[in-house]
């Protein structure tokens, strides 16, 4: 055992510091990689509902029936999700401007928060000039906003408009870490792993750490009996 001597040692030293630096660094890496699968998670999920409506041919008019019926449905057994039918819509929506879309946009949407991808469906129509707002908005790690106000000012047109000079490189980690943040508390990622806006953060990081426990079960039982 450390004896009381090199304890004192390591805190008068400074290297109590460092290595609380390192604990604290690794846990925000650790909470903004679950704040991401979350998210993609989320999104792979409304990519596939939106392909089930549109390969099944589901059209407004005609389709409003059943897509009101899926959205009752849904809502009975998701009673967090919020699925709307006008979400419900918005997920077709999203399937089909993406479909064809080259990979490299797909990639960049499919790991923007909903609020983000609602956003560039109702702003922008070429794919061009999506795909370089989603990936400025990963890049940089704007909000919604952020990411609004740029849009207002067509900063893809002007990129005048963007920064000249500032010092993402020492502070990108940090941005990063509050656009993850906000994924993670994001009401739809909430309703989307069964929470409430009202939920304790200690019962959503329990709830998180389960998941993701089970998942490592999951993915190395062929390997493993430790699980």
């Amino acid at each position: 055992m450390m004896d009381e001597k090199k304890i004192k040692n390591i805190q008068d030293g400074g290297l109590y510091d460092e290595i609380l630096q390192q604990a604290v660094a690794e846990i925000k890496s650790g909470r903004n990689n679950i704040a991401r699968q979350v998210n993609a998670t989320a999104i792979g999920v409304y990519w596939n509902i939106g392909k089930l409506l549109s390969e099944r041919k589901i059209e407004k008019g005609h389709g409003a029936g059943v897509v009101n019926r899926l959205s009752i449905d849904l809502k009975a057994e998701f009673p967090e999700m919020g699925l709307s039918s006008r979400n419900l819509w918005e997920m077709k929506r999203f399937y089909e401007r993406y479909k064809q879309a080259d990979p490299k946009l797909q990639q960049a949407v499919a790991v923007l928060p909903w609020g983000h991808n609602i956003l560039l469906l109702n702003k922008i129509n070429a794919n061009d000039e999506a795909y370089w707002y989603a990936k400025k908005s990963i890049e940089l790690g704007w909000s919604r906003n952020i990411l609004l106000n740029y849009l207002k000012a067509d900063s893809y047109h002007n990129e005048t408009d963007l920064p000249k000079s500032h010092n993402f490189k020492k502070v990108l980690p940090e941005i990063l870490a509050e656009q993850a943040e906000d994924m993670l508390k994001a009401s739809y990622n909430l309703a989307f792993l069964g929470l409430t806006k009202s939920v304790k953060e200690r019962e959503l990081e329990q709830r998180l750490s389960s998941s993701i426990f089970n998942q490592s079960c999951f993915d190395f039982n062929r390997l493993t009996a430790y699980c």
